[in-house]
């Protein structure tokens, strides 16, 4: 991979920014994705080192974000928003009942239910 190109340099600084938001040390950080040291994972933010695919999938897995966000600065998903932080806690069988509880609400919407 190419060292100090702006690509890995966003990524990197994006990789830091919600790392540190997770309050986790480049060597705790660097334990949970099975890099060698806290060097590397200062590498790897500062854009002096790139990362393979594997590395992202771990490093995305470990901070609890998606990829669209570590490799274009936008999510694609509320990763953030309180709804999604009680979506979290529930178990499968509640998952269950909110979607037929929100499919209930559509429906008294009139809005179209249908995925295309």
């Amino acid at each position: 991979m190419q060292k100090d190109d702006t690509l890995n340099i966003a990524i990197g600084k994006r990789i830091k920014e919600i790392r540190m938001k997770r309050n986790i040390s480049q060597e705790k950080f660097a334990e949970k994705i099975g890099v060698c040291s806290g060097t590397h994972i200062s590498n790897i933010e500062r854009g002096a080192s790139g990362i393979s695919v594997p590395r992202l999938v771990a490093i995305c897995k470990t901070l609890d974000i998606n990829a669209d966000y570590l490799l274009f600065g936008i999510s694609t998903s509320d990763v953030e928003t309180p709804l999604h932080y009680y979506l979290k806690q529930l178990t499968a069988e509640q998952s269950i009942c909110l979607i037929d509880i929100i499919k209930a609400y559509i429906k008294a919407c009139g809005i179209d239910e249908n995925k295309d």
